[in-house]
């Protein structure tokens, strides 16, 4: 009974050391400004599960925050980030990647009064008029849809991709819904203090997931801060953290995004 008792014991000891590694790191994550996964600050859904799963490591964390896609090539080029956040499950880049630990999802948002509000595949978009974010057109695969589509626009700002909707001069936006259902956001607060003349951006709007959920992972220069980080995530997610830390940011837009998002 006593050795029975020596071994679990020891068995937990063992836990805290993997989990608890001895010397923590200053660690310089490189990540892109898309509220609300990351705002200028680094915080958001993702930063928070980033920081929360490092500090758990007893390692700190400082994000340096620059628009979106220049975060890949920054990391490629400039030895002195620890560390990218995030890479898509087809990208490589120089270091240790960790295993995926939480997920954007790409989709439809549409108007809920129109024929499209239930739509769940790319296929019922053809004849309508589309609008989405440079290159989706390759990064979610939907390159044989292009010509089908009536008419098919990309913008970089999120206001002009979501505006037109609201106008009634495009049918869906094809991006992340929790970015889209953000952006919504702001736009409808702009619309209430009148910054948004000609705009009835009051319509109901959905996100449908009409894309596969994609899994995102953590790149580092130093192999043991990438166990580090897979380690102490499984600690958080069996313990419910991470759920606790992301849940919030998808149920602030919970009408537009219904069941639709993953909470990580």
């Amino acid at each position: 009974m006593k050795a029975g008792l020596f071994s679990l014991s020891l068995a937990c000891v063992v836990g805290l050391f993997q989990v608890f590694p001895a010397e923590g790191k200053d660690l310089r994550i490189i990540a892109p400004n898309i509220p609300p996964h990351f705002d200028e600050s680094g915080k958001g859904r993702i930063g928070d599960v980033i920081a929360a799963t490092l500090a758990r490591c007893g390692h700190r964390v400082s994000f340096t925050m620059v628009p979106f896609g220049r975060h890949w090539k920054d990391y490629t080029d400039i030895p002195g980030f620890d560390g990218l956040a995030t890479a898509e499950a087809d990208q490589t880049f120089p270091g240790f990647t960790t295993m995926p630990f939480i997920h954007l999802q790409d989709g439809a948002t549409v108007l809920a009064h129109s024929r499209l509000k239930g739509i769940t595949s790319v296929t019922q978009l053809h004849g309508r008029r589309v609008i989405a974010f440079p290159n989706a057109e390759n990064i979610l695969g939907i390159q044989s849809s292009v010509a089908r589509f009536e008419s098919f626009k990309t913008r970089s700002n999120r206001f002009d991709q979501i505006r037109p909707l609201f106008a009634g001069r495009i049918d869906a936006v094809l991006a992340d819904g929790l970015i889209t259902a953000r952006f919504i956001g702001v736009l409808r607060e702009n619309a209430k203090a009148g910054k948004e003349p000609g705009i009835d951006a009051g319509i109901p709007v959905v996100f449908r997931k009409i894309f596969p959920p994609g899994p995102q992972r953590l790149y580092f220069r130093d192999r043991r801060i990438a166990r580090d980080f897979d380690t102490c995530f499984k600690a958080l997610r069996a313990d419910g953290s991470v759920a606790r830390i992301t849940r919030p940011y998808v149920d602030r837009y919970r009408a537009v995004l219904g069941n639709q998002y993953p909470d990580f």
